[in-house]
């Protein structure tokens, strides 16, 4: 018979073939095979414990305008307006303000808004532009609306002790203000 596989013998191997497939598959689902031993990991810092700060409770509306307020920087109360050369006054100046910082930001509020901006000047002529609203509790009306595309139009400007004036251009007008006792 030599180098001849005769049925039975060739029966067998093929059983012992399945078998150890099997015991092969059977391992390999078994788990995943051993990884390589890792780094030891560093243990993190432990983090710095933060003070505890009691949350600070909203103030009401005349409370909260005072406290974006920045002391010692003039505040200036829009008083009037003006369009198409007919004279409009405000009727609550203590709710629209502004404040020129000398860095050349601004802040303002506008009935429940507070918010910020940027201005530049060059002799009589600003730009400015408005960057962050915050909405108060109510929603603003169309005079606070008015108030803010006014304050971005504005072309040039003239200061005299207590009052403020923002023209803003040939056919819109312009806008005064007049300086908040502090």
């Amino acid at each position: 018979m030599g180098n001849r596989l005769s049925f039975s013998s060739a029966r067998r191997f093929g059983r012992w073939l399945a078998v150890f497939s099997m015991l092969g598959l059977a391992a390999g689902c078994a788990g995943k095979p051993p990884a390589a031993p890792a780094a030891t990991p560093k243990p993190k810092p432990a983090p710095t414990p933060k003070p505890a700060v009691p949350k600070p409770e909203a103030p009401a509306g005349s409370a909260r305008r005072d406290s974006f307020r920045v002391p010692g920087v003039p505040l200036w109360r829009w008083e009037s307006w003006d369009r198409h050369g007919k004279t409009h006054l405000v009727s609550k100046p203590e709710k629209y303000t502004v404040q020129l910082l000398a860095n050349g930001w601004l802040k303002f509020s506008a009935e429940c808004l507070n918010g910020e901006g940027m201005y530049e000047t060059h002799d009589d002529r600003i730009v400015i532009a408005l960057t962050r609203t915050e909405a108060g509790t109510c929603r603003p009306g169309p005079t606070a609306e008015h108030f803010l595309q006014s304050l971005e139009s504005a072309s040039h400007y003239h200061k005299t002790g207590s009052r403020l004036l923002l023209d803003l251009g040939r056919q819109e007008g312009g806008m005064s203000f007049s300086r908040a006792q502090d």
